[in-house]
């Protein structure tokens, strides 16, 4: 392949690219818009009269609760249904619970904030109940349940009873403090679920789903593969985030929409999840047979009354739960299920202690045991440091320097093959016709110079698992919110400074593309000229990958890369002085 064709290949594969990224963006808005108005155009058929003939619930819809009772309307042949909250907190943690559902609206996690500034708060949309069972998981009408709260306010059962004497009773209670459990329980809650045939003859329990309530993007650009629906079923973790609702197709044409997600398999538990935070439903004994999620979009006044911003769009949300099979009562016989709810951050050390895999809830991807290493090794510093920008910056220097040697010593064999170029290039052209005898001649003279021309290689392949170790954990480490440094106001976020025609200015990735350009002019040349124009694009996909990320991720590749800089500047320095040197001997 001559020049013209390579240069003409080289240029349709980014036209490619580029037309994917504008056009997927295009399909993405265009759905939005679409279930957007999908969601008023429902909501206004459900404001509108049941026709005649058309089925009719004696249950109560589901709604936003506030903090305190008041009666709400119901369908004529229903009454009255007074609605009731009770709280649970503990120090880090504040549970919301309704008759409505029989379960948590809504936690608020008194030590973490949101957007707006106030207390983070977890299942804020989607109006289903954490710990609510419902039969249809598309249901979106609730039963509605007795309340009665413990003296110590530190429990709450729900208590309901149908048509056929089945009793349904629920218990949330906070579980008493356990030493050495390191505060997990601020932010669990125990569930206790007991079914009652209160009759003369065999009741059959349904079945139905206990739910997780759902997850939502904590800022409108937060990236929407972390949201999703997390289970384990034998052992095993499967991860389905809300890009999966949108169905398959090649480049994105011919996709089939998933309304739902439904698995079976014997689940061990179940949970939604955002970028940093998750609500897990684990049941204590016989699993459960099926894993569910589906997802939903948030309308855009709800989002922005949380005082967010929403760039004219409302993030997509997950809602997930975990069914059990019917069973059969017989005449005054109790069934029993017992279950733990967390809700919290997704923090290695507390879903550790969760027991079951659940720190597989934070998946840190193919080289997840680096992550873990340098997760550990960054709160440790900052433990000692005080910040975390000073402890991803220390972090770095400590692997740049143990790297040293390696590094040196691939300089110094990048800078062989540079002289050997001309040779080389003489090789390739005298033997064009022969690739075999030209990879011999090649090898012979690699040998005679003692140059091994992978060594140039060894440091990046290094590098990939530190990198991406690196990317896993800072994009998921809950501890980077609300952590300033400089002009950062938060190194989870990217470090926008302005706006200029509705395109972010983020200063950390642009810094960190100028420091990769001066390293690679300070990098001896190898290869022919097209790879190393070829390499010129580095800083370019670089810059793509890390734009809108953490702004941690950032930082600490300008901070190697600036390493990288100082490293070469003195290796190049000592090296050209001895080439003096040898020059001057051989005079």
């Amino acid at each position: 392949m001559d020049r013209t064709s390579k240069v003409g290949v080289t240029l349709a594969i980014v036209v490619l690219v580029v037309w994917q990224i504008f056009y997927s963006k295009e399909m993405e808005r265009t759905r939005i818009a679409q279930e957007q108005a999908a969601a008023v155009a429902a909501a206004e058929a459900a404001s509108k009269p049941a026709e005649a003939g058309a089925p009719t619930s004696t249950a109560i819809a589901s709604a936003p609760v506030a903090t305190a009772t008041e009666q709400t309307a119901s369908p004529a042949s229903a009454p009255v249904v007074a609605k009731v909250v009770h709280d649970l907190q503990s120090e880090a943690a504040k549970w919301t619970l309704t008759n409505f559902g029989g379960g948590v609206a809504r936690v608020e996690l008194l030590n973490h904030r949101g957007e707006s500034g106030q207390p983070l708060i977890l299942n804020e949309f989607g109006g289903i109940p954490i710990g609510a069972l419902t039969e249809g998981f598309e249901a979106t009408v609730l039963d509605s349940y007795e309340v009665e709260a413990a003296p110590d306010h530190k429990a709450v059962t729900f208590r309901r009873t149908d048509s056929r004497q089945l009793e349904v009773q629920k218990r949330f209670s906070i579980p008493s403090v356990t030493e050495g459990k390191g505060g997990l329980e601020n932010f669990e809650l125990e569930l206790t679920v007991r079914f009652a045939n209160n009759s003369a003859v065999p009741v059959t329990v349904p079945s139905y789903a206990v739910r997780t309530g759902s997850a939502v993007a904590l800022h409108i650009k937060d990236q929407p593969l972390y949201t999703g629906f997390n289970r384990m079923s034998a052992g095993s973790t499967k991860y389905t985030d809300v890009n999966w609702f949108a169905g398959g197709g090649f480049l994105g044409f011919n996709k089939v929409p998933r309304p739902l997600y439904n698995e079976p398999g014997q689940v061990q538990w179940g949970g939604v999840t955002n970028q940093y935070y998750c609500t897990i439903v684990t049941p204590i004994g016989d699993p459960a047979t099926e894993a569910l999620a589906k997802r939903f979009q948030v309308p855009l006044k709800e989002w922005t009354e949380g005082g967010r911003t929403g760039d004219g769009l409302a993030p997509l949300a997950i809602d997930g739960g975990i069914r059990f099979a019917a069973s059969v009562l017989e005449p005054g016989k109790e069934l029993e299920r017992k279950f733990t709810i967390y809700s919290g951050p997704r923090e290695h050390s507390q879903l550790r202690e969760l027991g079951g895999g659940q720190e597989q809830m934070l998946d840190f991807g193919m080289f997840g045991f680096v992550s873990k290493i340098l997760l550990a090794s960054m709160n440790w510093l900052k433990g000692l440091l005080g910040s975390y920008a000073a402890a991803i910056i220390v972090l770095t220097l400590i692997i740049k320097s143990l790297m040293w040697p390696l590094q040196n010593k691939s300089t110094a064999s990048m800078k062989r093959m540079q002289e050997l170029q001309p040779k080389m290039t003489a090789l390739k052209d005298k033997y064009a016709d022969d690739p075999q005898r030209m990879n011999q001649e090649l090898m012979a003279l690699y040998k005679k110079h003692g140059v091994n021309p992978m060594a140039g290689c060894v440091p990046m392949l290094v590098q990939i698992p530190i990198f991406f170790g690196f990317y896993n954990m800072l994009g998921k480490a809950v501890a980077l919110r609300n952590s300033p440094f400089l002009w950062v106001n938060d190194l989870s976020q990217p470090d926008t400074v302005a706006v200029l025609a509705g395109f972010p200015v983020n200063v950390l990735p642009l810094l960190m593309a100028g420091t990769m350009l001066y390293q690679m002019r300070l990098t001896p040349k190898t290869g022919d000229p097209l790879q190393q124009r070829m390499f010129m694009f580095m800083p370019l996909i670089f810059v793509v990958f890390c734009y809108n990320y953490a702004s941690a991720l950032a930082l600490y590749w300008t901070v190697q890369n600036t390493f990288t800089i100082v490293q070469l500047l003195i290796t190049n320095r000592k090296q050209n002085a001895g080439l003096q040197v040898v020059g001057s001997k051989g005079k």
